[in-house]
């Protein structure tokens, strides 16, 4: 059987096997690509979810020291309200005894002027 091939339909044949051929290797290409891309974005997801553990942990330990140092300074409030009242109740007790030193030396003063006047009478 004698058949004749058409060159003019080889050629079409031939340019679209080829044109196929390089739309595999530009898909190809860019599935390597977006390979690679994924591969970044997680490779970045992962430097950010750490660099953030770091950054929480950071916070975490300043929320603790914060807590102690309230603690430290409340119970230097306490201590400090506690020696003013201390301080309040000695300077109450000095002043009561001051009028009571005053009341003596007054009273003794008018008992000398008294003992003073019956002597001249």
């Amino acid at each position: 059987m004698n058949v004749t091939i058409d060159p003019d339909l080889v050629k079409t044949v031939q340019q679209e096997v080829n044109a196929l051929r390089n739309d595999m290797d530009q898909m190809a290409f860019e599935e390597e690509v977006n390979r690679e891309n994924v591969e970044k974005a997680v490779h970045d997801s992962q430097l950010v979810l750490e660099e953030l553990r770091e950054r929480v942990a950071v916070v975490q330990h300043e929320q603790e020291v914060i807590k102690q140092d309230q603690c430290s300074l409340c119970d230097k409030v306490n201590t400090t309200r506690d020696q003013i009242s201390d301080v309040q109740r000695r300077v109450t007790c000095l002043e009561d005894q001051q009028r009571s030193n005053q009341l003596q030396i007054s009273y003794g003063n008018l008992n000398n002027i008294r003992m003073h006047n019956r002597r001249s009478a």
